[in-house]
């Protein structure tokens, strides 16, 4: 009983554009260096935008504290001084001594409020023009950061007129002063801390901008470089990028883009061979064909020879003559000219197996034995001239790898073929008692170039096989083998029409009644 092909597709061709092979350049701008900043350039603009910024908030929010605190220390200063005379005493302090109090406090005037009223000291005979109010205690931070840039850029002489809210067993203080101090220690803040920051900015930007350069711009540089470099010699091994061991996003893409750059030259290492391969055929086309035109009349000559043998062969060497003669004639080369479209018809495969069994025990001189397992009269749906090159290129890699490396497990050397219906397709298989394929190569035999049994050819056979299974609208697969079966070396299945199945594909449906 066979087992049911895999469904794979052989020889699929596919066009150098759709795999980006294929380079444009004649596009515009294709070779052309991006304009305007890089990537490392927008990363330093970006860092030294953000690293100012944040100084900019810390400079803010230092300016407004700093002034929140002068203003308390005045009041602080004017508590202090008024505990020199009775707040709540009838008599009033000398001018001179309150001259002197409120220069060393640096005030205009202080006003204590208390239980019994309020109380007023400042220099006698000196009115006080209108001061613009300062609640400290009612400021939010919003107000306190208006405030601060307000007097940072307010007129000189401008009073103002502080007060804090107090408990109730304490005097509320309230001063009148000048901003022209407070302005200038403001300014001389802005001036210290612009030093400060410029010099923490410089330092954290060149701190972060190394730390970015070593860990995510030289990386994505090297990535990008690499990527330009091969994309301009895609063939050349040595442009291939080197992952560098990282466990990161960048490690990961390295080795993605290895990976990558390695199967695309090997893609085009193959179409480079191919299309050598196709000159050097169409070179030698000429004197190949005047070689087989020449064995051809030859074996006319063999027909004569009453030898039976002689005379049941001659006709299939004249015919695979023929064949090879129109090969050439048309330079039918894998990769380089077009194969062909299949001449399908309806023809019994039992027979033409048997051609090539008798041509393979011939060739081999009876080393391998053929088993041939497929009922009379068992028609498929292709081109015959095509299968046969297929069935003859399985057996041939069959018997070199029997020749070469022996059968498995002391079995004799031999190759069966076997055929079933199901299902409306023909199941053929193709298996011997070789050492099979290896577990890794299971999925490239059919590459062009795979050699899969032999370092002598070309390492095609495959390939041409799949590729003329495929264009008859069948599927080959290699099968696992059977480890309790005689034959448990490589074993290939193929899936063909039947003529029951294209005619009925083709008829159309019958009325039902």
């Amino acid at each position: 009983m066979l087992d049911l092909p895999v469904r794979t597709e052989g020889g699929a061709e596919i066009a150098p554009a759709a795999v980006g092979f294929e380079k444009d350049t004649t596009a515009p701008g294709a070779t052309a260096r991006p304009r305007g900043l890089g990537l490392a350039g927008r990363v330093l603009v970006i860092t030294i935008g953000f690293v100012l910024m944040a100084m900019a908030l810390f400079y803010v929010t230092r300016l407004a504290a700093f002034r929140e605190t002068w203003l308390h220390n005045k009041l602080a200063a004017a508590g202090t001084a008024v505990q020199a005379f009775d707040a709540a005493g009838p008599s009033e302090m000398p001018p001179e001594l309150a001259r002197k109090l409120l220069a060393s406090v640096g005030v205009k005037s202080i006003s204590i409020r208390t239980p019994s009223g309020e109380r007023v000291l400042a220099v006698p005979g000196e009115p006080l023009a209108e001061a613009h109010p300062v609640n400290l205690d009612s400021e939010t931070f919003l107000d306190s950061v208006g405030a601060a840039f307000h007097t940072l850029l307010a007129k000189p002489g401008t009073l103002i007129r502080v007060t804090d809210e107090s408990s109730l067993d304490e005097p509320g203080i309230a001063v009148t002063l000048d901003e022209a101090p407070l302005i200038a220690a403001l300014w001389r803040v802005s001036h210290t801390f612009l030093n400060i920051a410029l010099m923490i900015a410089a330092v954290v930007t060149c701190v972060l901008w190394i730390a970015l350069w070593q860990m995510v711009l030289r990386p994505v540089r090297r990535l990008t470089s690499n990527i330009i470099g091969f994309g301009e010699h895609p063939q050349d091994v040595s442009r291939m990028i080197a992952p560098s061991g990282r466990q990161d996003e960048i490690g990961r893409a390295e080795t993605a883009l290895a990976a990558m750059q390695g199967s695309l030259a090997h893609e085009l290492a193959q179409r480079k061979r191919l299309a050598e391969l196709g000159m050097a055929v169409a070179r030698i086309n000429h004197d190949l064909r005047n070689m087989l035109t020449a064995a051809q009349l030859i074996s006319d000559r063999l027909a004569t020879i009453p030898d039976p043998l002689a005379q049941r062969l001659a006709p299939r060497l004249v015919a695979t003559l023929d064949r090879a003669i129109q090969f050439c004639q048309a330079t039918l080369t894998y990769g380089a000219a077009r194969e062909q479209p299949p001449n399908r018809r309806q023809f019994d495969l039992s027979e033409l197996v048997r051609q090539v069994t008798e041509s393979a025990r011939a060739e081999n001189d009876g080393a391998i034995e053929y088993h041939v397992d497929i009922p009379p009269r068992f028609e498929i749906y292709a081109d015959p001239d095509q299968i046969l090159r297929v069935i003859e290129n399985l057996s041939r890699n069959a018997a070199q790898a029997l020749m070469a490396k022996g059968p498995r497990d002391d079995r004799p050397k031999a190759i069966r073929f076997a055929s079933i219906r199901t299902e409306g397709v023909a199941l053929i298989e193709i298996s011997d008692t070789g050492p099979g394929f290896p577990a890794d190569q299971g999925e490239r035999i059919f590459e062009p170039f795979h050699k899969s049994t032999s370092e002598i050819g070309a390492g095609l056979g495959l390939a041409i096989a799949a590729d003329l299974v495929s264009r008859n609208g069948g599927a080959i697969a290699l099968a696992p083998a059977k480890a309790d079966d005689f034959y448990c070396g490589a074993r290939f299945l193929i899936k063909l029409p039947t003529p029951e199945r294209v005619l009925r594909k083709s008829s159309p449906a019958l009325p039902q009644t």
